[in-house]
């Protein structure tokens, strides 16, 4: 991974157990987009999360859920 998601240190290696298909497909940019959505909620804003954080806790709700998280 390169450019800010790799500046993170954040590994794109698909969330689902061996053996698994994905159930679906999502990029880094969606969940950067739904991470900027979260920050305008008032109940998240108040607690001063900082986006990487958010994304970071996306992109492992994503995984969990079975979805391969892929840079673009």
């Amino acid at each position: 991974s390169g450019g800010i998601w790799g500046s993170w240190g954040w590994s794109l290696t698909p969330g689902t157990p061996p053996g698994h298909d994905p159930v679906g497909v999502v990029s880094l940019a969606q969940l950067f987009e739904v991470a900027l959505a979260k920050q305008k909620d008032p109940q998240v804003a108040t607690r001063g999360t900082p986006l990487p954080t958010l994304v970071r806790s996306l992109v492992g709700s994503a995984r969990s859920l079975g979805l391969l998280v892929v840079p673009r």
